[in-house]
């Protein structure tokens, strides 16, 4: 994990559990397609943070590729704090393994603290956002192991996990993944989406380590009628 030694202040770790399967590829009303629309948001993030001065030397960001052209869980981008995150294309294809994703997110979730932890740093509990449009195609073994494992981290406080399910998402399924209920996009608003991230990562940077924090309304991004 690269960690700025001239950058002492207190990190909010987050994974991003990013949907890339075959589905993604679907058109939208604006033109271009999902996964498009995912890429914008990700821009989108990107600008949001840097114009925060909080999360812009406070957040550290993780990206998991679910599906894409080798239909696998991958890491696209290891730990990044704010301040160096790059936006980067992803492409669309092949399945779901959204078990082995999360499994992978929670594994570097557990790295982001011990690295904090021996560079001494302090943090705040990491953040794990899942985004998808389907359902898992792992198997089932992988799955139920995912969701366990996914649990647990919430039950001991280990990470907050957030699930949002894009138009068409089993939102029951993947809901399994978190003490939350998945939450439904409103169509493509990934944008809105990402800015809210950033303005939830940038009050969580503020908090104490344990502290509850108070986050925006997702009412921009989220379809109360799902």
């Amino acid at each position: 994990m690269p960690i700025d030694p001239n950058n002492p202040n207190q990190r909010t770790p987050c994974v991003l559990v990013l949907d890339a399967s075959g589905s993604m590829e679907a058109p939208t009303r604006s033109g271009k397609t999902r996964i498009e629309e995912l890429n914008a948001g990700l821009q989108a993030l990107r600008e949001a943070i840097r114009a925060d001065d909080s999360a812009y030397s406070r957040v550290s960001l993780s990206v998991v590729m679910v599906g894409g052209p080798r239909s696998e869980a991958e890491l696209l981008m290891d730990w990044t704090d704010a301040v160096d995150f790059e936006v980067f294309k992803m492409n669309a294809g092949g399945g779901t393994p959204l078990g082995a994703g999360m499994i992978l997110a929670l594994k570097l979730v557990e790295e982001a603290k011990a690295d904090l932890k021996s560079a001494g740093i302090s943090y705040t509990r990491p953040w794990i956002i899942v985004i998808s449009d389907g359902e898992p195609t792992d198997d089932r073994e992988v799955w139920s192991n995912a969701v366990l494992e996914a649990q647990k981290a919430e039950r001991d406080r280990k990470a907050e996990i957030f699930v949002i399910g894009v138009q068409g998402a089993d939102l029951e399924t993947l809901g399994k993944l978190s003490q939350r209920p998945a939450l439904a996009l409103e169509g493509v608003r990934f944008k809105e989406l990402f800015v809210w991230l950033s303005d939830s990562l940038s009050a969580a940077s503020r908090s104490r380590p344990g502290e509850n924090v108070e986050l925006p309304s997702s009412d921009p991004w989220r379809n109360v009628g799902m």
